[in-house]
């Protein structure tokens, strides 16, 4: 989901919401239950194409969505932090001091690793495992051993 705000008369802005009806990002549907959870009715829905690509476009008023705000940046970090993760964990397994858990790794074929980094993220999904970079940027701060040992828990349960 894209959200855009844009200013209006008087310190007023209008909060836009666009999902994208093809592929929907993986915060979507979360977004979506939060606000129809809350009875927070778009003032306006309607269909629109950008740069090619169709969205569904919703739109409230900044006051009306202003305290849900938050809310919904945190729903939006939450899925960027998953990803995040699940792209650092199999460099991580491979790079991290234990070589048998390395090796281990190696050998799972790639539908175990898919299932495997899937439940190693949502082990790992903990507010301090991930921080702000020199640049600004979203990053984990796992250590290797942290998820070597992890799998190597996980794994014995397989």
């Amino acid at each position: 989901m894209i959200i855009r705000i844009e200013p209006k008369d008087w310190n007023m802005h209008t909060v836009m919401m666009f999902f994208k009806e093809e592929e929907p990002h993986p915060e979507d549907a979360d977004i979506r239950r939060y606000l129809e959870e809350r009875r927070l009715e778009p003032r306006r829905q309607y269909n629109t194409e950008l740069e090619g690509e169709k969205f569904e476009v919703w739109t409230y008023g900044g006051c009306y969505l202003g305290r849900h705000m938050n809310a919904l940046a945190d729903i939006q970090r939450a899925v960027v932090e998953r990803e995040i993760l699940a792209d650092a964990i199999p460099a991580l397994l491979s790079s991290g001091p234990d070589a048998n858990a390395a090796a281990l790794a190696d050998a799972k074929s790639e539908a175990e690793m898919i299932a495997i980094v899937d439940a190693l993220t949502e082990a790992l999904h903990t507010p301090d495992n991930f921080g702000i970079d020199a640049n600004g940027e979203l990053q984990t701060t796992v250590s290797a051993e942290q998820v070597q040992a992890r799998f190597l828990t996980l794994t014995a349960d397989y």
